[in-house]
């Protein structure tokens, strides 16, 4: 009995709510001549009744039709008439109950508001037509009723709301199948779905064709001569031979398994299009190590795994420049690679030297590719190397980064080859480029992220930095019990400073000091600049006294007789980290007010540090 915006809720639903109220009605009559007596109990037994019957007629429609909505009224109806004929403002609860329930079983606002006025103006018509009824309570209930209106009201227009959304949804739902009907049945290439007992469920025409039989036979066929993936020779019905590229696909939609098929027709290209696929299948390569660059993934090992396919070789290895713990490439010209990836060789580490006539060596200084057939007779490879990889024949690609070699790529082979064909050429020099691409982003990646956390000026930590280093100090501080101290240092004087050299002598003198207090620095200790002349330290394991120790050391080497003063606090691992660095902030101040170049410790109570197995 539900519409919104002409669109009809589900028959069925509408049915169950009419059957609904026609029981409870039922229960009502049955109530009501049991609990009333007089002309009372005969006039709401027969409303009661007739109600009841009208809604069960009305659940029994197959149509439910929108005047099916009026019947709103007659519950409204219903339950005025029952305080009227009663002469009792309690049976007002049963009006609010119906106001409720008409607010959430009618859609349409012009019925659900007549039958709400019709129910609070009958009620308060009778409520002054019957003197009797006008009492102490009849305030109480009127804005009871009123309550129950608005609140009907409410789940009224709730109730249209999430129907009109249902109805935009269902309408998206639809549309999206209607195309995607179309794309399956207009698709020159040949789809069929089957489902969890290997039974073909949906075909589109060009499956058919394909499989030579119609539609009608194709439907409940078993999948399974169909499941084999890649190229296939197909014998139709008729006799014919038919080339097929097949993919299959799983997944699992409703609790239940599906397959997916999509062949293609290449009967007419078998074999003048083994080249095209294979190019397909280096695309498919180059677009997935194109995603893993973009996502900032580490893209070697999809690239190496896509050069050993492509060329059909028994293991990829890639070596890279030394770089640093950091991951930074050393300052200039390279004097050994390492490999940092392999495929189908367990050489990962393994360090070639750059100062030799070794292949590598050779293919890095040159930047051209060399193919040997039996590298084992050229002296210039490595007996050991080709011993490692289990070479019969190697290809050695340069990775070339603006007009410089990065890296090689050593392709091999445990059986002779004769030549390496153009396409494998082109495939791992297409690789190449990609590699050269990761490596590259890789780069701008890590330089990024160090410009992030560093200071420009310095070269130290910087603020940034410093605030996650702190989160993970105090955390291991709360863990193990260690102390963990932090200090703030300030260059005295140093606006003065600036004033009288100039700003280029304060950045230098900045770089200067920095790395004086990095030379002063502890294994364990941590170092950033906070800003301006300010440097944070982060002492972690250290007590206060200790502390005061070593900061006054770095205190003392300081550059060009510069001075600086120092405030230190240790943490009462119950303080925040931003209430540990006021209260060293604040003897960085009583430093500089002693008189500057000197370190001060907060002077606070500190809780005593144990160990956790104390």
């Amino acid at each position: 009995m539900s519409y919104v915006n002409g669109g009809r809720r589900g028959d069925a639903a509408t049915r169950w709510i009419r059957g609904a109220l026609a029981v409870v009605y039922l229960a009502l009559a049955v109530s009501n001549f049991l609990i009333l007596a007089g002309p009372a109990r005969t006039v709401m037994t027969v409303l009661d009744s007739v109600t009841a019957l009208l809604m069960g007629i009305a659940a029994m429609s197959r149509k439910p039709g929108r005047r099916g909505e009026y019947l709103a009224f007659l519950p409204i109806i219903d339950s005025v008439a029952q305080v009227a004929v009663t002469g009792s403002l309690q049976y007002s609860t049963t009006l609010m109950l119906t106001l409720l329930g008409v607010g959430a079983a009618v859609t349409s606002r012009r019925i659900f508001a007549a039958s709400a006025l019709t129910g609070v103006g009958g009620w308060a018509l009778t409520v002054g037509l019957e003197e009797h009824l006008r009492g102490p309570e009849t305030g109480y209930y009127s804005v009871q009723v009123a309550f129950a209106a608005m609140l009907g009201a409410l789940m009224h227009e709730a109730l249209r709301r999430r129907q009109r959304a249902l109805k935009r949804a269902h309408e998206k739902v639809t549309t999206v199948a209607e195309r995607f009907e179309r794309l399956f049945n207009a698709s020159p290439a040949g789809v069929a779905i089957a489902d969890g007992t290997g039974r073909v469920v949906a075909a589109n025409p060009a499956f058919c064709e394909l499989a030579g039989r119609p539609e009608d036979e194709v439907l409940g066929a078993d999948v399974g001569p169909f499941l084999t993936e890649g190229e296939q020779r197909m014998v139709r019905p008729d006799g014919s031979v038919r080339w097929a590229y097949t993919t299959v696909a799983t997944s699992e939609a409703g609790g239940r398994p599906w397959t997916l098929l999509q062949m293609q027709d290449v009967t007419d290209r078998h074999l003048a299009e083994q080249e095209a696929r294979d190019s397909h299948r280096l695309l498919a390569a180059v677009a997935a190590a194109a995603r893993r660059i973009r996502t900032g993934e580490d893209a070697r090992a999809t690239i190496i795994a896509a050069i050993r396919d492509l060329a059909a070789a028994d293991n990829v290895t890639l070596l890279e420049a030394s770089a640093d713990p950091g991951g930074r490439t050393l300052p200039g010209p390279a004097r050994e690679v390492v490999v940092t990836d392999a495929d189908g060789a367990d050489v990962i580490g393994t360090r070639v030297p750059l100062d030799g006539t070794s292949m590598i060596a050779r293919v890095w200084a040159g930047g051209e590719p060399i193919f040997l057939a039996d590298p084992a007779s050229d002296p210039r490879v490595s007996a050991a190397l080709l011993k490692m990889v289990d070479g019969r024949s190697m290809l050695w690609q340069p990775v070339i980064v603006d007009g410089a070699v990065t890296a090689v790529l050593a392709v091999g082979w445990r059986r002779r080859v004769e030549t390496v064909s153009d396409y494998r050429t082109r495939a791992v020099a297409l690789l190449a480029d990609e590699t050269a691409l990761a490596l590259e982003h890789e780069r701008l990646l890590r330089r990024l992220e160090r410009m992030a956390f560093t200071d420009t000026l310095t070269a130290l930590p910087n603020r940034r930095a410093w605030q996650e280093a702190m989160d993970r100090m105090v955390a291991e501080a709360g863990r193990t019990g260690e102390p963990l101290t932090v200090a703030i240092a300030d260059l005295d004087h140093f606006k003065r400073y600036n004033d009288t050299y100039g700003h280029a002598a304060g950045d230098e003198l900045l770089q200067r000091a920095a790395a004086a207090l990095v030379a002063g620095m502890r294994d364990e200790d941590f170092l950033a600049r906070w800003g301006g002349e300010e440097f944070m330290f982060a002492l972690p394991g250290t007590a206060t006294d200790d502390a005061v120790t070593v900061l006054d050391r770095m205190r003392a080497a300081m550059p060009d007789a510069q001075t600086c003063s120092i405030g230190v606090a240790t943490w009462d691992t119950r303080e925040s980290i931003a209430q540990l660095l006021q209260r060293a902030d604040d003897a960085l101040y009583t430093a500089k007010h002693d008189g500057r170049d000197r370190v001060h410790a907060s002077v606070r109570a500190l809780r005593t540090f144990r160990s956790p197995a104390a």
